[in-house]
């Protein structure tokens, strides 16, 4: 079950209790990532961006509007697509099965009956800067972002449903991108992934083969948006002006969807129909949304940078995060991966011991291919126009002992020029300015 923000924009009317907000200015600030990646850099972004946004979400009364806005809208978009399955239905009922999906789909438990959004979004916000303060943190090099974004997409629905507690490599994780990721949502809109969170174990009711349903375990994933990347819609820099007009400034990383994704558990044909009829719903949500904005004269295509329309990846059945972090998981625990720790200074140390956070990042690079003689002497005068990755492919391997399946990568290393743009896997769909 997917919680969702708007991707960067809440509409014309921005709903946290302030009525429509004008237009305001393109704020030029760019993203806070470095120009340059390196290590050194890239954690210490990475480090500052967790403690800046787990204190907002500690203390910022705006996260809590933010978080209810948000748990509204996934409300009214569930009881508008349980409506639209069943046309007669009682419309209460329709609004009390929704809200059981959307608490539950957060991992919290279905008899727990909350009075409004508000509080349902105190809690919520509460638990996840708990969580992102004990967070493992990881940063990938440009590489092996490459190489996870291309393996991710020869992921299936039946690949994740093989994912198990043991695939984690920490019960709590947050890994940082080394750049935004343009990635296009079911409802349309054009989001800037920057760090992806997990955080286990959580609790989820699924359905058995008898019909009832039964608590089963699962892991949180939440993905969180560069405040300061490329997207720019108006309504989003409209909100993003208001909050620092109330003295609460976003942070860098702000939060987008939250989702629980079960372990083992494969969905059966209906629930795979009732997914895609949700997203139909979703999309002519987001085509009115985005109508209504043209209306109002508001840009909500807006982005910076060398941008090409098309090039972002294509979240048809939303679940790229998934497919994203579960190849991470899988590819840390093979032997194609290298992972070290970045020394923290002394002032990184105070800075995370005072936002009680832990000032260790580890970093995830690509093992380095072992070239011979060869196959230097083979590239000698080439002007290669591109990366590609050479024999990585995915398998589903049988582990006897453990009598389940594992998916499994051979390679993969990237062959070409380090300036030049990745093939196979579309390409690279980060945006460096």
């Amino acid at each position: 079950m997917l919680l969702r923000a708007p991707r960067r924009a809440c509409g014309p009317a921005v709903s946290v209790g302030v009525g429509i907000l004008p237009r305001m200015g393109r704020n030029k600030r760019k993203s806070a990532g470095p120009r340059q990646w390196s290590a050194a850099a890239g954690a210490r972004w990475a480090r500052d961006a967790r403690i800046a946004t787990a204190r907002y979400l500690r203390e910022a009364p705006f996260a809590r509007s933010w978080e209810a806005a948000k748990l509204t809208e996934a409300h009214q978009n569930r009881a508008m697509h349980f409506r639209r399955q069943v046309p007669d239905s009682d419309r209460s009922a329709a609004d009390v099965t929704a809200a059981a999906v959307v608490i539950t789909g957060l991992g919290y438990p279905e008899t727990w009956r909350p009075a409004s959004w508000e509080v349902v979004a105190e809690r919520v916000v509460a638990d996840q800067a708990q969580s992102l303060a004990g967070a493992d943190l990881y940063i990938l090099s440009p590489e092996m972002c490459d190489v996870v974004i291309a393996a991710a997409q020869t992921l299936t629905l039946d690949d994740l449903s093989l994912l198990s507690d043991d695939d984690l490599p920490s019960l709590s994780g947050l890994v940082v991108l080394p750049h935004p990721l343009l990635v296009r949502a079911v409802s349309g809109g054009l989001g800037d992934d920057r760090a992806y969170q997990w955080h286990a174990p959580v609790t989820m009711p699924r359905p058995t083969s008898g019909g009832e349903f039964e608590q089963a375990p699962a892991v949180r994933i939440t993905s969180y948006h560069d405040t300061f990347g490329p997207v720019r819609p108006d309504t989003f820099v409209a909100l993003r002006q208001h909050a620092h007009d109330q003295g609460n400034p976003l942070p860098p990383l702000l939060t987008d969807g939250i989702r629980c994704m079960p372990f083992q558990y494969a969905a059966t044909e209906e629930q795979l129909r009732n997914h895609a009829q949700f997203s139909a719903t979703l999309r002519a949500t987001g085509e009115r949304m985005r109508s209504h904005a043209e209306l109002w004269g508001l840009d909500e295509d807006g982005v910076t940078g060398e941008y090409t329309p098309g090039s972002e990846i294509d979240d048809t059945d939303d679940s790229f995060c998934m497919r994203f972090l579960y190849a991470f998981w899988r590819l840390c625990e093979q032997r194609i991966t290298t992972t070290s720790d970045v020394e923290a200074r002394h002032a990184a140390r105070l800075a995370a011991e005072r936002a009680g956070v832990s000032p260790e990042v580890r970093v995830v690079r690509l093992r380095p291919a072992n070239t011979t003689a060869g196959d230097a002497a083979a590239g000698e005068g080439r002007d290669w126009q591109h990366r590609w990755i050479v024999r990585m492919h995915k398998v589903r391997q049988w582990y006897p002992s453990e009598q389940r399946h594992k998916v499994l990568y051979r390679g993969p290393y990237i062959k070409g020029p380090a300036d030049k743009p990745l093939l196979g896997g579309e390409t690279v769909r980060g945006l460096v300015r």
